[in-house]
């Protein structure tokens, strides 16, 4: 009966990873991970509204959705399955993003008017810029070192803490500048250490990202500063009293990412580490929910 027993947790753990694989595959973790991160960046705002999350939720959902289309081949090395899929079935991916961004865009219009709507719509101007030959070279800015993940990071920092601010009318001060930093370090980590998976992709089809450039133990090391640097965000806004608590709370999140990130290059399972690297935005959200 143990042994039994033993086998049927083995199998259900078995299920549930494979069905956060699809999730995370066909982007419903991108978008509960922007709709945390966005709840995260409401708590250090002092804004109680969910509504903000759920506008960039959907608004991650469409963008990175759109983003399989225009990625296929990067994807068909890095991702065969989904990528198989996504070009099986360019319509009804199609139809996943435009309908998901359009539920989106017309939260922010009426909770925050045109001005909600333009910030959330940032990341996917950002998204047209990354993925079209738009340089003097002919190149996409995606291919671009340094400009695609400091273009990607940006756009998300300003959504993230954009539409929280417009939603409950408020106006950038300090602190809201602090949390934009604080966002944008955090998505600049995370995306180069998704770009340390899909390095062999980006090399064969000329896609300059810094494991590509710099090699993956240099990757790691620059991204430890920048773990380094929005720890000290988060000490600093620590300081803040309407927010230290919260501040306080996401101080071991950043230890665990922290150590995600020094195990870059060390493991073979790198699909297992960006997941867990995606939990820390659920983490984050969870300590809003708790702390807020």
């Amino acid at each position: 009966m143990q042994a039994h027993s033993e086998y049927q947790t083995d199998r259900d753990w078995a299920q549930l990873g494979a069905l956060v694989r699809w999730a995370q595959q066909f982007r419903l973790v991108q978008g509960a991970v922007a709709a945390a991160k966005t709840g995260f960046a409401s708590a250090l705002l002092g804004v109680a509204t969910p509504l903000p999350a759920v506008v960039v939720g959907l608004v991650s959902f469409a963008v990175y959705t759109a983003n399989d289309l225009a990625d296929l081949e990067e994807d068909a090395i890095n991702s065969p399955d989904h990528s198989s899929f996504v070009a099986s079935h360019p319509a009804v991916v199609a139809f996943l993003a435009v309908g998901t961004f359009a539920l989106g865009a017309a939260i922010a219009w009426l909770g925050g008017g045109p001005v909600a709507l333009a910030v959330a719509c940032v990341p996917l101007g950002a998204s047209l810029l990354y993925s079209l030959p738009v340089t003097f070279g002919g190149r996409r800015l995606k291919d671009v070192l340094g400009v695609n993940t400091t273009l990607v990071a940006l756009a998300w920092a300003v959504t993230v803490t954009g539409v929280p601010l417009i939603f409950a009318g408020r106006a950038v001060g300090p602190v809201a500048i602090a949390v934009c930093l604080f966002v944008y370090l955090r998505t600049f980590v995370s995306v180069e250490v998704f770009n340390v998976r899909d390095v062999t992709g980006d090399a064969a089809t000329g896609v300059d990202t810094l494991p590509v450039v710099l090699g993956v133990p240099r990757t790691r090391q620059l991204l430890a500063l920048f773990e380094g640097c929005s720890l000290a965000l988060l000490v600093t806004l620590m300081t803040v009293p309407p927010v230290a608590l919260v501040a306080l709370g996401a101080l071991p999140v950043l230890g665990y990412s922290l150590g995600l990130t020094w195990f870059l290059g060390e493991t073979g399972r790198m699909d297992a580490l960006c997941l867990a690297k995606d939990g820390e935005y659920l983490l984050l959200g969870l300590v809003a929910l708790a702390l807020a």
